[in-house]
Formats: structure tokens, C-alpha cells, sequence
């Protein structure tokens, strides 16, 4: 029999007696430094492992829908509800010698069910259901793909999915190509991303040694302590980043963000400052400008960023939708013009891109809240189509 259950047909879905779910998917996107079949049959015997029957349609891996309750402990309480249904599309990529697996669940039924009893209330049924879901399906074909050897390297590890095992491929792949200072550029970044940033300074200087004082090397692993809290290394690298390239506006926007997670008003408003006066089209630079202004009581200065700011976020949101900070300037802005409804719902998108970051500037979230509380939250901001 083909290892693909080419001959199955998938049986049809139950009839709902309240009709389909009009339930958002859940989905997952990443990268697998393994070759198609390997992650294929993995994906198959994962999928199966849970209770689905899966079948290959057109080069997908599709399952038929499964009726009852997945195994998580997150649904003990759950199970004495009526489960909606799932099925589970399994999309595989070749990225090189590697494959990228486009993961998604779909609820089949619509149900009109609360959480059960000891449950928070105001969490959304369905939302929830479909997202343990999908993370019970990722987690079994994540969790064994992690402990299969990596035989073939591509141009670059920073696809794959942070944590110890991708810092321990990056090495890998630097020993291997020790000239190559992207390589060691990936190993600075993939310590930084997972919260070793004092181990990040050595493959640091070994990138500089073989390729010299790169301004994207630093901006990129800058960018990797910033997005993983390590703000006393990103300042230290930044503030090494400006003397060498002190006009860069990209790099001043950085140290502006770093000072500004550090709650150092002054030197972010000053940082900042730089990065605008070097290039006012930059629409982050003076979205995040407005922020330390604002909180310093410079409120007119705050809203002239804020008005440059808002048009420049707005014309790129087709190209920039899953960018958290796109969002967030645009909520900042939308708030101090109280525009409240507006800023709830730029604030509410930012939530779906990555609640994590959206929630990570004190400055930015306090406005947002006291806009939030005067006309309650809102539905996510739509995403523009592209043109």
C-alpha cells in the first residue's frame, strides 16, 4: 500500500444541525531542515497517531473530519461537551533541501457551546477549540521531527524554528563553513531569538572577523535581543552600532526602541529624533517617535509624528499586515487623536498578528487601554487587499 493512502476516500462530514462553523482556521507555517518524504511520512504517522485518517489530495495531506475530543489535558473539562469536529490540511513545500509544512484546522460544525463550568467564560468556544487543536497536531509532528539528524544543510538555518535544537544545526552548519560570516551571523541570532544573548557576542565577533563591521549584521542580531527582551545586550550593541554608523536611521529607530523598552524617555525621544530627521518616510520611526514625546508631555510634538506617521503605515498595511509594529503605530496615533474605535481595532489586529509583542510597550499599551475603555474593544481592523 503507498505510504500516502493514495486509495482512501476521505468519508464525508457529518450534517450539522446548526449548519458549518464560520470558525476562523487556525495555522502554522515553518520550515523542517528535512527532506519532503521524510517529512511527509512523519506528518502521515503523527496525524494518524491522533485518530485521523488521512489521505493525499493533489499533493496535500488532507484528513477526514474526526468527531471526538483531542487527547490534550487542555480539554479535560471539555469533553463532556459536544466536540464540533476538525479536519486538518497538511501543505508540504520543498525550500531547498528542506521543507516548509503550511499546517491548518478547520472546526466542521457550528455548535453555539460556552466553555464548560470552571472555565473562563469569556473565551471564545470556538477560538479555543480550534487552536488547541491545531497546536496538539503541530506539537505531534513537531516534537519527533525534532530528534531526526540533519543530513543536509541549506543556504541558511535562520528558517527553522528557534529553540536548542536550531541553535545546535546553526553551529553545525558555521563549523562546517567556518568562512562563511552569515553562518555565524545565523549562530549570533538563534542564541539572541532564544534568550542567550550574552552567548551571542562570540559567533558576533566571529562574523565580524571573517566578513568586517557589517551594518545589517548588527542590526539583525540587535533586532533578535530586542524581540526576545534581552534589552542591556541590545543596548550594548546599538549603542557599538551608532558610533560606527552614527547618521543610519535604521539603527537610531533600534536604539530608539531599545531606550524606549528601558523606559528611558529622554534618550528614546532623542534617538529617535535621529532616526526622522534622517528620513521623515519612515513610518515606524515616526509612529515610535510620537510614543516617548507623548509620555514626556509634548503632546503637539507627539501628534505632528503621529500625523507624518499614520498615512506612510497606511499605504503599506497591504504588503505589512502581519507586521505587529505596522499595527501598534497605527493604534498609538489613532488613540492620541482619540480615534478610539479606530485604535481598538488596529490594537485588536495587532493581537491576532502576535499578542506577545503588541503587548510589550507599557507607553503604547496604556493609551491603547484608555481608548479600549471608553468604547470597549472592538473586532480586529480589516486587512486591505493588495491592489
Amino acid at each position: 500500500m503507498n505510504w500516502l493512502l493514495l486509495a482512501v476516500v476521505l468519508p464525508q462530514g457529518p450534517a450539522c444541525r446548526l449548519g458549518p462553523s464560520t470558525a476562523a482556521p487556525a495555522e502554522n507555517v515553518w520550515v523542517e531542515p528535512y527532506g519532503k518524504d521524510a517529512v511527509s511520512r512523519q506528518v502521515v504517522k503523527s496525524l494518524t497517531g491522533l485518530g485521523y485518517t488521512v489521505a493525499d489530495s493533489g499533493g496535500q495531506l488532507r484528513t477526514a473530519v474526526k468527531l471526538f475530543w483531542p487527547k490534550s489535558a487542555m480539554f479535560t473539562l471539555w469533553r463532556q461537551l459536544e466536540f464540533p469536529g476538525a479536519r486538518i490540511t497538511a501543505v508540504l513545500e520543498p525550500v531547498g533541501p528542506w521543507t516548509r509544512i503550511h499546517l491548518t484546522t478547520r472546526l466542521e460544525c457550528r455548535t453555539d457551546q460556552r466553555p464548560p463550568p470552571g472555565h473562563p467564560q469569556d473565551v471564545d468556544f470556538d477560538t479555543f477549540v480550534v487552536n488547541e487543536t491545531q497546536d496538539e497536531a503541530w506539537s505531534a509532528i513537531e516534537t519527533p521531527l525534532q530528534h531526526m539528524k540533519v543530513t543536509q544543510f541549506a543556504e541558511s538555518c535562520a528558517p527553522v524554528i528557534g529553540g536548542d535544537a536550531k541553535i545546535e544545526l546553526c553551529r553545525r552548519m558555521a563549523k562546517a563553513d567556518p568562512r562563511n560570516p552569515d553562518r555565524w551571523r545565523d549562530v549570533a541570532v538563534a542564541l539572541a531569538s532564544f534568550y542567550h544573548a550574552p552567548e551571542a557576542w562570540e559567533p558576533l565577533r566571529q562574523a565580524i572577523a571573517v566578513g568586517g563591521e557589517r551594518r545589517e549584521v548588527y542590526d539583525t542580531v540587535g533586532a533578535a535581543m530586542l524581540g526576545a527582551g534581552e534589552f542591556d545586550d541590545a543596548l550594548a550593541l546599538y549603542d557599538s552600532a551608532t558610533a560606527m554608523w552614527p547618521g543610519d536611521p535604521l539603527i537610531a529607530y533600534r536604539l530608539g526602541r531599545t531606550r524606549l523598552a528601558l523606559h528611558q524617555l529622554e534618550p528614546a525621544a532623542a534617538a529617535f529624533a535621529i532616526a526622522t530627521s534622517r528620513d521623515s518616510m519612515f513610518g515606524l520611526a515616526q509612529a515610535y517617535a510620537a510614543i516617548p514625546l507623548a509620555q514626556l508631555g509634548q503632546v503637539q510634538e507627539s501628534q505632528q509624528h503621529c500625523a507624518r506617521a499614520s498615512p506612510i503605515l497606511e499605504s503599506v498595511l497591504p504588503d505589512s499586515a502581519a507586521v505587529t509594529d505596522v499595527w501598534l503605530g497605527l493604534a498609538f496615533c489613532a488613540s492620541l487623536f482619540e480615534r478610539h474605535r479606530d485604535a481598538a481595532a488596529y490594537y485588536a489586529r495587532a493581537l491576532v498578528v502576535d499578542r506577545s509583542a503588541a503587548r510589550a510597550t507599557a507607553e503604547l499599551v496604556n493609551l491603547v487601554d484608555a481608548s479600549i475603555a471608553v468604547v470597549g474593544e472592538q473586532p480586529p481592523a480589516p486587512v486591505p487587499p493588495r491592489p
